[in-house]
């Protein structure tokens, strides 16, 4: 049985919260490699969406830097993805970057610590 449109806009909203927090502790990451000027490879964590994960992603400061230009991209483990709140955009050696929609997007956007700066 499908699960009424409350129910799933409010898991899409539950997934986009998880993965802005971690959009932020990366930012942070991001931040003290600047500080120390450790600039050429970031350790990031996972930006999925499943509240267990703790795995990271290397990936280069350029990539970073791309992938945090547009609020409702997130870089995920393959495998890591959510269809039902995201799609795959961008593959790359050793992570996806994946696409936020309907509410989910309309929390990552709202929760983009880039945009809050501006």
């Amino acid at each position: 049985m499908a699960q009424p449109i409350d129910e799933m806009d409010q898991r899409a909203r539950e997934i986009g919260r998880h993965q802005a927090l971690f959009r932020e502790v990366n930012e942070r990451i991001e931040e003290l490699a600047e500080t120390f000027d450790l600039k050429d490879e970031l350790t990031i964590l996972c930006e999925c969406g499943w509240g267990e994960c703790d795995e990271r992603i290397a990936l280069r400061e350029d990539e970073y830097d791309r992938l945090r230009r547009i609020p409702t991209h997130f870089a995920v483990l393959p495998g890591h993805e959510i269809p039902d709140v995201e799609r795959v955009v961008e593959r790359h050696d050793g992570f996806v970057v994946v696409e936020k929609f309907g509410e989910s997007a309309n929390v990552a956007i709202r929760l983009d610590p880039r945009r809050r700066a501006d």
